[in-house]
């Protein structure tokens, strides 16, 4: 049954890439270009190589606030909020909701200061976005550590989609990540056109799922909420690891080319933001249900269980017609958390680093940053490993100067070099945060970075620019 479910799912995601790259013409020859003064300018400019461009890299900006909403839902309940999360309400209880509440605060303050600004840049990605007020210099350096580090994440999405794939058929490691690189490569290979299709219907499976497996779980361990002691911090998650959680995961949401991406695909900057404020509701629901579910299968399994082991030893109890429904769910988030990491990773690659904006060079990265993201799950960390890793280096080196410039840009710029000295101080002290696991390390390299670009800030003027008027849309 499992098997069989599994492969109408695997028809759904073929159909909806296929779909997407017939009607695009396949190739997609035409190529991203430059950033415009403003919106209009800047779409004309950016949408100014085919159809197919704008369909692959931001779903021919045609996205309304559910639309993007909905994406972004299911594109953060990913491995992390599914398997690793509600190992981490098993094992600490309510202050699970952080690694979901961080992201909400995050995106909160992305979609009250950024969310409009963003959309009406015209940009086709972050790294694109940013180069008016980092420099040129900056963008390459910038675009590289986003890549590196959503390679990490992308591995710890094959780690999950290994277990839940293995769980629901009995299939080997191997052969479960030959399956799951097939559903996220096929389906990426669709861009942003065919994630966002399918995301507004994989976000109500998800829901759906979340409710019955907790309806279930009540069912079998029904005195469960009496026993939870509602607690923000406890000795199992202290409230160091709460202020590491709200600057490094909420950070990651606050600067994020995955999320910037959706912003770009809306039909307008008034869409982007409101679908920003219903991500967030959204995500706060989905949230308390995961750490629900965590909590509820306490006293239900036994002691001791390792977090990324918790959901699948309970749907090793549920009854047949279950564990096929929430295993489709949970592969169904998973892949499309997975294919926006991917798609995000391949156009940067593709039209940031290579200088090859088009859908067939994006294509191909996708392909090959698949498998590079496939090599790294062997490495052996767990789900939250991998994503606090990729996190440490992100959030230090690129999304302290990076905010730093959008918020002040009205009237100021980094100097370029002040740029690149940032992002290599906090992308370097992030990394010797994920290595050794020390978090002062993580704060250092963010401190380190916003002195660092603040030392760097500039006013426009400096560089032949007189007002904000000419400075590009950000500037308004």
């Amino acid at each position: 049954m499992g098997l069989a479910v599994l492969i109408i799912y695997a028809a759904l995601i073929l159909y909806a890439a296929s779909k997407t790259i017939f009607s695009t013409g396949g190739s997609g020859r035409g190529r991203a270009s430059g950033l415009g003064a403003h919106s209009s300018a800047g779409e004309s400019c950016c949408g100014s190589g085919s159809g197919a461009v704008s369909a692959f890299f931001v779903n021919n900006r045609a996205s309304g606030a559910l639309g993007v909403a909905l994406s972004i839902i299911v594109s953060c309940v990913g491995a992390s909020a599914t398997m690793g999360m509600i190992g981490l309400a098993f094992n600490v209880g309510t202050p699970a909701f952080w690694w979901l509440g961080a992201g909400c605060a995050g995106l909160t303050l992305l979609s009250v200061l950024l969310a409009r600004k963003v959309r009406e840049t015209g940009a086709y990605t972050m790294p694109q976005l940013v180069e008016s007020f980092l420099g040129k210099q900056a963008r390459p350096l910038i675009s590289a550590v986003i890549v590196i580090a959503w390679m990490a994440i992308l591995a710890a999405q094959f780690v999950a989609i290994t277990k839940v794939l293995g769980a629901l058929t009995g299939f080997g490691q191997y052969v479960c990540l030959a399956v799951g690189f097939g559903l996220i490569v096929t389906h990426t290979l669709g861009g942003q056109a065919a994630i966002m299709r399918v995301d507004r219907i994989q976000a109500f499976i998800l829901l759906a799922a979340l409710v019955a497996l907790l309806i279930w779980l009540n069912g079998q361990n029904p005195g469960w909420a009496a026993s939870v002691d509602f607690e923000l911090v406890n000795s199992g998650f202290p409230a160091e690891k709460l202020v590491y959680f709200l600057f490094i995961v909420g950070g990651n949401y606050l600067v994020c080319p995955m999320l910037f991406g959706r912003f770009l695909s809306a039909r307008n900057g008034g869409e982007a933001r409101r679908g920003g404020f219903m991500a967030v509701c959204g995500l706060a629901l989905c949230g308390a249900l995961i750490v629900c579910v965590g909590l509820a299968c306490r006293d239900f399994l036994p002691a001791g269980l390792a977090g990324d082991q918790v959901l699948t030893a309970a749907l090793g109890k549920a009854p047949a017609w279950l564990n096929v429904f929430i295993s489709i769910a949970l592969i169904s988030a998973i892949v499309s958390s997975a294919d926006s990491c991917l798609v995000t990773a391949s156009t940067v690659l593709s039209h940031d680093l290579l200088g090859r904006g088009s859908v067939a060079s994006s294509r191909l990265c996708v392909i090959v940053l698949g498998l590079a993201g496939l090599g790294l799950s062997f490495w052996g960390k767990g789900i939250l490993d991998y994503l606090l890793m990729a996190y440490d280096v992100y959030v230090c080196g690129v999304v302290v100067p990076v905010f730093i410039g959008l918020v002040l840009n009205r009237r100021y710029v980094i100097h370029p070099a002040f740029a690149c000295a940032a992002v290599l101080i906090g992308g370097g002290l992030g990394a010797a945060s994920a290595l050794s696991g020390q978090n002062v390390f993580s704060y250092a390299g963010m401190i380190a970075a916003a002195v660092v670009a603040l030392a760097g800030l500039r006013p426009r003027s400096d560089y032949g620019i007189a007002d904000s008027r000419q400075a590009g849309a950000l500037a308004r």
